[in-house]
C-alpha cells in the first residue's frame, strides 16, 4: 500500500500592510532606543518621539521649528520611550484589531484614519497639555471605535464595547495619563474613526462589481466577441422570440414558414 505524502502548502501573506508596517517600525525604534540608552545618547532621541506641549510644558510647540510639526505625528512610534509594557500593550491591541479593520475598510482608508487620529490628538495636546503624548493610544482608541461601528451599523449597542472602553480608560489611568490626555486620545480616535461613515464596505463592493461588469461589457464590445455565457443567453433569447415558437391564433394570417433560427 502506497504511503500518502503530506504536503504542507502555506504561503506567507503580508495581509495587513499598514498595521504590520506600523508594528515593525515601532519595534525598530524600540531596539534603537535600547542601543542608544547604552551609549547615553537617548535624551535627544526621546524628544523626537514625544508630542509637543503648550508653552508651559517641556516641549512647547514652536511655529518656526520643523521638528515641532514632525512631533505631531512621530509620537505614535514613541511607545518604547514610555517603557516596554506600554509598547507591547499597544502593539498587541493594534495587531488584534488592525488586520480585521484593514480588511474591511482597505489599507488606504486605515492609513488616512491613523494620520487624522494622530494629528488631531497631537494638536489638542499641543494646545491644552503640559506633558507630551507618547505611544499609539489614539490609534488604539480609533480601532476600538471602528470595531464598535460594525455593531452600530446593525442597530445594536454591544456591551463588549462599553467594557473595552472602561478597561481602556483604566489602563491609561494606571499608566499615569491624566484625565485631559485620556479625553484627547479618545477624541483623536473618534475623529479618525468618523471616516468609517464615509466609506461603506457594501458601497465599495457594489462599485467594484459594477466596474468589473462594465469592463467585461466594454471588452466584449471592443473585441466584437461574446463569452460562452453571453452566447448561451443570446441564443435562448432568440429561440424564445422565434416565430416558430409562437402559438397559432385565428387572427394570425401570416403564412410564413419558419425553417430555423440562426444562432451565434
Amino acid at each position: 500500500m502506497a504511503k500518502k505524502k503530506f504536503n504542507l502548502n502555506i504561503k506567507v501573506a503580508y495581509d495587513a500592510p499598514v498595521t504590520l508596517t506600523f508594528v515593525i517600525v515601532s519595534a525598530i525604534i524600540f531596539l534603537l532606543n535600547i542601543l542608544l540608552a547604552k551609549s547615553g545618547k537617548v535624551a535627544g532621541f526621546e524628544k523626537i518621539f514625544a508630542s509637543p506641549t503648550n508653552q508651559a510644558g517641556a516641549l512647547p510647540f514652536i511655529i518656526n521649528a520643523p521638528l515641532s510639526y514632525l512631533r505631531l505625528l512621530f509620537y505614535i512610534f514613541g511607545a518604547s520611550v514610555g517603557g516596554a509594557s506600554l509598547l507591547f500593550t499597544n502593539l498587541i491591541l493594534i495587531m488584534l484589531l488592525g488586520p480585521a479593520m484593514e480588511e474591511r475598510y482597505g489599507s488606504v482608508i486605515i492609513g488616512i484614519m491613523i494620520f487624522v487620529s494622530a494629528l488631531f490628538a497631537g494638536v489638542l495636546n499641543a494646545c491644552f497639555c503640559e506633558t507630551s503624548l507618547v505611544g499609539a493610544v489614539p490609534l488604539v482608541s480609533m480601532m476600538i471605535f471602528l470595531n464598535a461601528f460594525m455593531s452600530f451599523s446593525k442597530k445594536k449597542f454591544p456591551l463588549s464595547f462599553a467594557a473595552v472602553m472602561v478597561l481602556f480608560v483604566l489602563l491609561q489611568i494606571f499608566s499615569g495619563a491624566g484625565a485631559v490626555q485620556i479625553i484627547i486620545c479618545i477624541a483623536g480616535g473618534l475623529c479618525g474613526s468618523l471616516f468609517a461613515f464615509l466609506t461603506s464596505p457594501k458601497m465599495k463592493a457594489e462599485k467594484k462589481a459594477s466596474k468589473s461588469a462594465g469592463g467585461a461589457d466594454g471588452s466584449s464590445r471592443r473585441g466584437g466577441l461574446l463569452s460562452r455565457a453571453e452566447k448561451a443567453a443570446y441564443a435562448e433569447e432568440l429561440d424564445r422570440n422565434s416565430p416558430r415558437n409562437k402559438k397559432p391564433s385565428d387572427d394570425d394570417d401570416d403564412e410564413t414558414t419558419v425553417v430555423g433560427t440562426l444562432k451565434f
